[in-house]
C-alpha cells in the first residue's frame, strides 16, 4: 500500500482556488486504486497578523464556514487534517510545511500551492510511478510549461522548450486546457529519471518522506522563503555524500500555474490583506536570506 500525504497552506484570498483543488482531487480520487491511501493535511490561515478583520467587509467566519463545507467532500480520503490557523504557530507555507514534516510519518509528502492546475489523471499516475521507485530517497514531479531560463529544461515538457523564453507561454497558458492535453498525450507518458536537481514547491511534488525530515525546514528560515531551494541544495549535498537519492519526472504529466486569470479575485476588495504589500514579503525573504548559508553549512555537517 502506498499513502501520500498533501501539504497546503491558504491565505482568505485563495480560498476559491483551494475549492477548486479540492474539487479536481475528489474528481482524481475515482481513478485511484483501493490501496491508494490519501491524507489532506490542510491549513487556512485566518490569523489577525496576516488579516486586519476589524476593517475587512467579509468576516473570518465567512471563510471558516467554507473551509468546513469543503471538508466534507473529503470523505473520500482515509483521513484528513483541516486546520484553521488563527495564532503564530503558522504564519506562512514554511511553517505549514515544517509542522507537518516533522508531526507526520507518512511514506510520501506532496507540496500543493493554491494556484496550481493538475490533470485529473495525475494523482493516479503517480501513485503508480512511486510503485517503481526502488531506491531509498527520491522526489517524483509532473513536467513544466517552458519557464525562466534553460536551467528548468530538465524538468519542461519537450513540446514548449523550443518555444523560448520570449513566449511567455507559463504566463499566457490557459490552465483549464490541462486535462484535455494530458489525455492527447496519455499513450506516451512514462516515468524518467532526470540527472540532477530541480524543482519548485509546490508543484504537485512528490518527496520521500525520510529526505524530507533527513532535511527539513529549518526554524531560522521563519514563515516564507527558500525552502525548497533549500531542500533542492540539500539533495546534490545528500548525492554527493552518497546517499541513494535520485529525482524522477513523469514526462507529459503537465502541472502549471494560473498566471493568465490570476488577477480575477473577488476577495482583495474585501479583506484587508498584510501579506499582500511587497515590505511584508520582503521582511520574509531577507530573513531567509540572513540564515540559508549558515543552515546549509549546518546541514552539511549533519549529511
Amino acid at each position: 500500500m502506498s499513502d501520500l500525504h498533501i501539504i497546503l497552506h491558504c491565505l482568505p484570498r485563495e480560498i476559491d482556488e483551494l475549492e477548486r483543488i479540492v474539487n479536481h482531487l475528489k474528481r482524481s480520487s475515482h481513478f485511484l486504486d483501493s490501496n491508494d491511501e490519501v491524507i489532506l493535511d490542510f491549513t487556512l490561515n485566518l490569523s489577525d497578523k496576516l488579516t486586519d478583520w476589524e476593517t475587512s467587509q467579509l468576516p473570518k467566519e465567512f471563510f471558516a464556514d467554507k473551509f468546513e463545507m469543503m471538508k466534507q467532500r473529503c470523505d473520500w480520503t482515509s483521513k484528513n487534517i483541516f486546520e484553521i490557523n488563527d495564532s503564530n504557530r503558522c504564519l506562512g507555507i514554511n511553517d505549514k510545511r515544517r509542522n507537518s514534516i516533522r508531526e507526520n510519518n507518512p511514506k510520501n509528502f506532496m507540496y500543493l500551492d493554491t494556484d496550481v492546475y493538475f490533470s485529473m489523471f495525475n494523482l493516479s499516475y503517480l501513485f503508480r510511478a512511486i510503485e517503481q521507485i526502488d531506491n531509498e530517497y527520491y522526489i517524483l514531479n509532473s513536467q513544466l510549461l517552458r519557464l525562466w531560463d534553460e536551467s528548468w529544461n530538465m524538468i519542461s515538457n519537450e513540446r514548449y522548450i523550443p518555444m523560448g523564453y520570449d513566449s511567455k507561454i507559463w504566463l499566457n497558458y490557459d490552465p483549464f486546457k490541462l486535462d484535455s492535453e494530458v489525455f492527447e498525450h496519455a499513450s506516451n507518458i512514462q516515468m524518467k529519471e532526470l540527472n540532477g536537481f530541480k524543482f519548485g514547491g509546490g508543484w504537485f511534488n512528490v518527496f520521500s518522506s525520510n529526505l524530507l525530515k533527513l532535511i527539513d525546514v529549518p526554524d531560522s528560515l521563519s514563515s516564507y522563503g527558500l525552502d525548497d531551494t533549500f531542500v533542492e541544495e540539500g539533495c546534490r549535498m545528500m548525492k554527493q555524500k552518497g546517499y541513494n537519492i535520485k529525482q524522477y519526472t513523469l514526462d507529459n504529466m503537465l502541472v502549471c500555474e494560473n498566471r493568465k486569470y490570476r488577477n480575477l479575485n473577488p476577495y482583495v476588495n474585501f479583506i484587508t490583506d498584510k501579506t499582500n504589500s511587497d515590505e511584508f514579503k520582503q521582511g520574509y525573504r531577507d530573513n531567509a536570506n540572513k540564515y540559508y548559508p549558515e543552515e546549509l553549512r549546518k546541514l552539511s555537517e549533519r549529511l
